[in-house]
Formats: structure tokens, sequence, C-alpha cells
């Protein structure tokens, strides 16, 4: 026993090294980027930064392929390269798109020689960056002012940072894609880490990485000047200290999670939907904790839960507070009004929440047209716009196209598919004999419990906020990218349970038929990350 916990100690102690390296890279490579940026590099042609990065590529492969002739590709040095990968291509495409390119939400700056109160999240940095405050307008008045204020805090900072270091009010700005930038590809480390929680090693490891790392989603929010990109990296760390804690039982887990929760809240107010999940696990504790019936020990947990609210409830309901005292305001999110051609409440909910019609689809051009007349289907949006973000190109070539297509129909298809395997390997690691060599019953339950609740909570969440504000633009994507996340849990487990070693599998024909799916599954979903790539790239997005 003594010889298998120092083994535990070493391998945590070697993953948390590789985790630091791994960070260290990721801050470099952001920084490069900001200072690319600066240079005469920024402004060369399109084909020429394509031919740059083109290049850091080729070395990256070169570099791969010394590692793999050495005999050095253990699985952290896969995972690393892995994730080196995944942060070149969000450096690359920050690096080849402008400040204003496939935004949210974005607004404009006009800089610090007028007085303008400019709407949007770059206008909501500005405001503080011009004013050194919070807005004191009432933020219902103005776009994008509702959200809470730390992530254009944190930006004001950073722009800050630039100014005093001598970057130009231009570049400065500019250079506010590299935190999103840099949050992205700490989600990257985030989701790794979750999957070693879930001790989910090797094809299953890799695969389940390569999701997160590759999905054009997550690259794309990457360049994105919004708070959403910090919201999914809070949303993360709630997932994988929920997971440590399960494990643990401890009090340091509670207040890393209080503030995970809490931070999340005033970045955004709907990181607070996992604190559902998290609920349910503490009330599943704490009625064990009653059955001991030991009075020290239930003041213990009373203590340390008490301690939680302490630390969560004052960061977290700061903004809400805030809106309600100074301008009698209830948490909303101003709307567009009911002449927007995105508003969608004048169709019926199974329309927009019903299973699609296969016309619905639009398979034949998969793009996000926005108008609620062309689609209003909350489902189909949602796949749009997964891929695609709210793109609705003209001039695409045809092979192009065709590629589109094809993963279109692949991401629909896997998409469902791995949502149904997220319920498959949540339940087996509960019931299944076979898990129970790899997690003991009880933290297996409360991990099924955690992840599955999580993830339909999030789809309930999602759906009830298309209801609430019935428009096309409620239904993108990034409102619930935080599913890819239990994506790569579901294919890790997958992989884990149903593609172990034959002499460890149950025996029988069902066992085959889900390693047979399981490997469907993985070749799907390496072909719709490969195609997304590819086609990005020859697009011009990046």
């Amino acid at each position: 026993m003594k010889a298998n916990h120092m083994e535990i100690f070493t391998q945590d102690n070697t993953s948390d090294r590789t985790g630091l390296y791994t960070v260290i890279a990721i801050f470099s490579l952001c920084i490069a980027t900001a200072i690319a940026q600066g240079t005469g590099f920024f402004y060369t042609p399109h084909y020429t930064k394509v031919l740059v990065i083109t290049c850091l590529f080729v070395a990256y492969t070169g570099l791969l392929f010394y590692l793999k002739s050495s005999g050095r590709l253990d699985e952290r040095a896969i995972v690393f390269m892995m994730i080196l990968l995944g942060t070149l291509l969000r450096c690359g495409y920050v690096l080849l798109s402008g400040l204003y390119e496939r935004q949210h939400d974005a607004g404009a700056y006009t800089g610090m020689g007028t007085d303008f109160v400019n709407p949007g999240h770059i206008g909501y940095i500005e405001y503080i960056y011009k004013f050194h405050k919070l807005p004191d307008l009432n933020p219902y008045e103005l776009f994008a002012y509702y959200h809470p204020p730390l992530h254009h805090i944190i930006s004001f900072l950073w722009l800050q940072l630039n100014i005093i270091l001598g970057a130009a009010e231009d570049l400065a700005f500019e250079n506010l894609q590299i935190l999103p930038l840099f949050y992205s590809c700490l989600c990257m480390v985030v989701t790794w880490k979750i999957l070693k929680v879930l001790e989910i090693e090797e094809n299953g490891l890799y695969i389940g990485l390569a999701f997160m790392v590759f999905h054009p989603a997550t690259i794309v929010m990457a360049g994105s000047v919004n708070n959403d990109m910090l919201t999914i990296l809070f949303m993360c760390l709630i997932i994988l200290e929920a997971l440590k804690w399960i494990q643990n039982k401890d009090l340091a887990g509670l207040i890393r999670l209080a503030l995970c929760i809490g931070f999340g809240m005033i970045t955004k107010l709907n990181s607070a939907v996992l604190a559902i999940p998290l609920a349910i696990i503490f009330l599943m504790h704490f009625i064990s904790v009653i059955r001991l019936r030991k009075k020290s020990h239930l003041l213990s947990w009373i203590k340390n839960y008490c301690i939680f609210a302490v630390i969560v409830a004052p960061i977290g309901l700061s903004w809400i507070v805030r809106n309600l005292i100074r301008f009698g305001e209830k948490p909303g999110v101003p709307v567009p009004g009911e002449t927007s051609p995105m508003y969608t409440a004048g169709y019926s909910l199974w329309e927009r929440l019903g299973v699609p019609a296969f016309s619905d689809w639009n398979f034949a051009f998969p793009f996000h047209p926005i108008s609620a007349k062309a689609c209003s289907n909350t489902w189909v949006i949602m796949f749009h716009t997964s891929l695609f973000t709210e793109e609705y190109p003209t001039n695409l070539p045809d092979i192009l196209l065709v590629m589109c297509q094809i993963t279109f129909v692949l991401a629909v298809v896997f998409g469902i598919a791995t949502a149904l395997l997220l319920i498959a390997v949540l339940l087996h690691q509960v019931f299944s004999r076979s898990a129970e060599r790899f997690i003991d019953k009880k933290t297996g339950l409360e991990n099924t419990v955690f992840l599955l609740t999580g993830y339909i909570i999030m789809l309930i969440s999602f759906a009830a906020f298309v209801i609430i504000y019935p428009y096309t633009c409620s239904s993108d994507f990034r409102y619930v990218a935080i599913c890819l996340v239990y994506v790569a849990i579901a294919l890790g487990l997958g992989n884990k349970y149903y593609l172990c070693p034959v002499h460890e599998r149950e025996d029988g024909f069902f066992a085959k038929f889900q390693a047979f799916c399981m490997h469907v599954v993985n070749w799907g979903i390496i072909i719709i990350l490969t195609f997304s790539t590819m086609i990005y790239m020859f697009w011009g997005r990046w």
C-alpha cells in the first residue's frame, strides 16, 4: 500500500511539473503573439502571415518526429505537444484576425482623446480605461454594460500595461485579444487535468484532449474580446475542482470551489448554473455525514459549508446587489425588440426547441443565416455556430463547401452520439462491475451525479434562455461551449471502459459491439477535427 501511495504521489508530482512547463510555454507564446502584433509582421499581407505560420508548423512537425525517433514521446510529451500545437493554432488565428473580426457584441472604441461612451465589450473596457472606474450609468441603458465586470477590469489592466510599456493606443486595443487567447489555452490544460482526475490515460486521454484542443469553437473564441472565454475557463475550473473535492472532501477544495464559482459569476452570471449539480453533491455528502451520527463531524462540516457560503456569496452576488441598490435593476439581458429579424417568439415552441425537420438543417449550405425566417430552431443554430460561428460566406469555393457539408453532417451525427455516450459511460461507472477496478463505487456515483446533472441542467438552462430571450442570437453555441468538456470526458471514459485491453473487458457480443461503436466514434471525431481545421485554413480564417 505504501509503495502504491508513493507511485501515485510521484505521478501527481510529475503531472504538476508538466502542467507548469506547459503553462510557461503558453504564456511565452501569448506574449510573443502580443509582440508580433506590434511589429511590421502584423501589417504584412495575409499570405505572408500564413507562410510564416506554416514555417512554424513545419518546425513543430520536425520536433515531433525528433521526439518520436528518440523514444521520448511518452504520455507527458504527447500531451505537451498537443497543447503546444493547439496554442500555435490559437496564436496564428489571433495574428490573422483583427480586433473586429468574428466578434460578438464587441462594440467599438474611440480612444482617450474623446469623451465618447461607446457600447459593446470594447466600449465597456474603454470606459474603465478612460475614467478609471466602473460605469456610473445604468448598465442596462448601454449595450453589453449589464455584464459583470471582472473580464473588463482585467482587460483594462492589460490595456494599461500595454500603454505603460509604450504600445500605441491602437495596438493596445488590438492586444485585447491576447487575454482570451491565454484563457483558451489554459482551458486545454484544465481539460487535461479533468481527464487525469478521472484516471483516463493513453488513447482516451489523447482523443478527449484533442477534441478540446482542435475544436474550431475554442479556437475562434480565443480571438474574441468578450467575456465568454474567461467564463468557460472558470466553468472548466469548477468541474475540475468539484471532481477533486468528490475524491478528497476537504476544506481547501471547498474554498477553491467557492472562489471559482464566485469569480465565474462576476465574469458572467451563467457560471452559476454549475452550482446546481454541485449543490446536489453537497447534499448527498451532508446526508452521509448526518448518518454517521457524530456530532463533532457534523458541526465540522456545517462550519465548512458556512465558510464556502461566506466566500462565494459576497463575490458572486456583488454585481447583482450593486445593480439592485444603485439602479433598482434585476439580472437580465437587454433585447433588440420585436422588430429585429432575429426575433423568434412568433414561432411555436416546437419549431424553436423541438426535433428539427430535415429541411431545417439546411445541409446544402450549413451556415447560420441570422434571420429567424431562414432558421428558428435552436438546435440547428447551435450546430451551425459550433462549427462556423455566425459566418454566412457568399464566395466559398466549391471544394470547401463540400467539406463543410460533410463536416456538418458528421458533427450532427456524432454530436448526438457523444451525448448518448456520455450518459452511457457515466451510468457504466456506477452499475458496471468492470468499472470498479478504475474507481470506487461511492466516488463513481458522485462523479456520475455531478457530471450528468451538470450536462442536463446546462442544456435545460440553454433552452430556458432561448425561451426568455427569443432571438436567434440566443441559440449561439458559445452559450453552451462548456459542453465541449463533457464531450471530452465522454470520449475519454468511452475509450477507458470500452477499448481497454481485451483481457480486461466484459465478455460477449455486447462488449464487442461497444468496442466497435467506440472505434467509429473515435474516427468520426478525428475526421471532424481534421476537416474543420483544413476548412478554416484554406477559407482564410486562420
